[in-house]
């Protein structure tokens, strides 16, 4: 966010899912940890997939079983 704005990527959307997705790359109840992972690497210049100048990142992961107890985490990191 920038002066109270999104700020976008060059294709002119918000940078999402750099990392690919997880549809066929892990189990659903671990696509929080991934997420992090991929957050950070935006944030350290590592990524495969590297957003220019990235120094936010948001990362949500949720949890559960079907019919019972359910979890979701949100964590906002930094660059500096």
């Amino acid at each position: 966010v920038e002066g109270g704005r999104l700020r976008w990527d060059r294709s002119g959307g918000p940078a999402l899912n750099t990392d690919g997705g997880g549809l066929s790359s892990n189990h659903p109840g671990m696509r929080g940890l991934f997420l992090l992972l991929e957050a950070a690497r935006q944030l350290r210049g590592e990524s495969t997939a590297q957003v220019d100048g990235a120094a936010l990142a948001v990362a949500h992961g949720n949890g559960g079983q079907l019919a019972g107890r359910h979890s979701g985490a949100t964590i906002v990191l930094a660059r500096d």
